[in-house]
This record gives structure tokens, sequence and C-alpha cells, in this order.
């Protein structure tokens, strides 16, 4: 909002600058992102064949943590399935583990139903929840194949959501197709997250009172920090927490309601998605809804691992 508020006088704004003071740390976390024991440890091939339990029918032969792993390392190092299965021979023959590796098919089939854990069992989640949404292509031609050949684009996408917190982790994760909306992805969401928070904030997309009601239902008293539209007036009884934003709008102005809600941490969201997009593309490897969402819930927990082996901590300068 700060950048559309400043449009007319952008010329003497003088661009800010800003400077990373833990080069150290954030040099060694970008070298551990390459290391391969970061996805083959001893508790990971321990497990890697399911127990017999004796029941009816024929065994899985591989256990939930294989068939992860594999869309692990198709995630990070951008592989197809068939790549992803000769990738993983080639590990388990260079550390000479004794395991087998799943083929492309079970892979595949296996993701339909592969489970998805909490994502903030595995972090320390903060207290503030961000959320927004973002789109991610299936298939279709590019703008450049539109303009150049006067194409229609038919182009196929979902609609990816996230939640995030003030350290960076990845919250909750659901994606839908794109008819499903910012505010209706908001209970899903909500679900996913387990530890209390004392903030929820996002853009102006989810203010209305079935995100408020869903905010408080979940944690009664957290504070909703969403900005109403220009044209928003008080309720009735005028004592909810719409209406103080209302108020503090009209009377200090919108950065001054930025600066005393917090609600620039809100562009935390965005960097989320712009390193989703710049680590794993921005478009859908599986072509089925099912395999689409084990992939999305795959690639936010690989984000997660590796915001916790370092990001970058700069102050303007």
């Amino acid at each position: 909002m700060a950048y559309k508020h400043n449009e007319s006088r952008r010329h003497k704004i003088n661009k800010s600058r800003y400077q990373v003071t833990n080069w150290h740390d954030y040099t060694n976390g970008l070298r551990q992102r390459g290391d391969f024991t970061i996805w083959f440890t001893d508790e990971a091939i321990a497990g890697w064949h399911p127990v017999k339990t004796g029941a009816r029918g024929r065994p899985r032969e591989y256990s939930d943590i294989a068939i992860e792993t594999a869309g692990f390392i198709r995630q990070v190092f951008h592989l197809s399935l068939r790549q992803t299965e000769g990738f993983m021979n080639s590990l388990a023959w260079v550390i000479k583990a004794e395991i087998t590796i799943p083929d492309f098919s079970s892979i595949a089939k296996r993701s339909i139903t592969l489970p998805r854990p909490i994502l903030t069992k595995a972090v320390e989640p903060g207290s503030i929840v961000i959320v927004d949404s973002t789109g991610l292509k299936v298939y279709g031609k590019d703008k450049w194949h539109q303009e150049k050949h006067a194409v229609p684009a038919r182009r196929t996408w979902r609609r990816l959501h996230l939640a995030i917190d003030e350290d960076h982790h990845v919250l909750a994760c659901e994606l839908t197709l794109p008819e499903v909306g910012d505010p209706t992805a908001v209970p899903d969401l909500l679900d996913q997250i387990i530890t209390p928070f004392d903030t929820f904030m996002g853009d102006g997309a989810y203010d209305g009172e079935p995100v408020s009601q869903a905010v408080l239902n979940k944690q009664p008293n957290a504070q909703v920090v969403v900005p109403p539209p220009k044209n928003a007036v008080c309720s009735d009884a005028g004592d909810t927490q719409r209406d103080q934003h209302i108020q503090t709008l009209a009377e200090q102005g919108r950065l001054a309601w930025q600066r005393k809600t917090g609600y620039n941490l809100r562009s935390y969201v965005e960097l989320a998605m712009q390193r989703y997009k710049r680590i794993f593309g921005n478009t859908m490897k599986s072509r089925a809804l099912p395999q689409q969402k084990t992939e999305a819930w795959i690639s936010a927990s690989a984000l997660n691992r590796m915001t916790d082996l370092g990001m970058p901590v700069s102050i303007k300068i």
C-alpha cells in the first residue's frame, strides 16, 4: 500500500538500501541446502520398508517416508518421476544403503493417499498468522507465446493458499481450484494450525464477517488486521475490530494505521510466495489435483527446512 500511496511523488523518494548482517551463517545455510544427508538419515533408512502387520492383502513394499523422500528430491532438484527414480538409485548406491528405490509408477500412485502431517509440528511457530494466495500454472501457453503467435492461452492453473508466521515458516498450505476464493480457504488453513496465535493478518480480499468469525472461533482473543476498503462504514454497534480500523484510517491515515497495527509484516507472505516460485517453480509437475495437493505440501515442508537452515537478517542503511 505504501508503494501506491507514494506513486505520484516516487521520483522524489530515494530507494531504500539494506545490508545483510549475518552473511557467514546465511552462507553456511545455503551450503547445507545441497547436503544429501538432509534427505537420507539413519531414521529414514531404518523405516524405509514398513513392518509387516500380518493383515490380509498384499503388504506395501515402501513406507510413507520413502514416498515422501522421493517427493522431496523431485521438488528440490526439479526432476520428473523417472529421473527421480534414477537419481535415488544412484544415491542409494553411493551411500551403500541396503534399501530398494520405489519405481516412478509407485511414487505417482502413492502420492494420492500420502498422509500430510501438520506443518506446525515440525517448526516453532510464532504469534502472527499472515495469509495470502498465488497462482500456479498446470499447463497452457505463456504470455510471450500468446503475443507472438496470436493464440489463446488455454491456461489451467491452481490457487495456492499459504499461512506464514513472522519467522518465515509456512504454518499451513492449501491447494484449491481457481474458483475457490481467498476467504473460503481460511477455515481450512486455520484447521491446520494447532498452536495459539495473537494476530491474523491479510490483505483487503479477506475483509468480511466470515473471515473474522472463523479467526475468532479458532482464537477468541486474536487481533484481526485486515484493511477495509475506502468506502467502508462502521457497524451499528461500532465496537468491532473492523470498526476500530475504519476509525483509525479516517483519523490518522493508512500509513499510520500500518505502523500501529504492524501491517507491514504482511510483506512476509509475499516473500514466501516469491521464494516458493523461485525454488520450486511456478508450474505444477502433477496433472491431477490429489497429487498436486501432495506436491504443494511437500514443497512447503521443504521450504520450512530451508528456512531453518538460515535466513538473511538485513537492516536498513
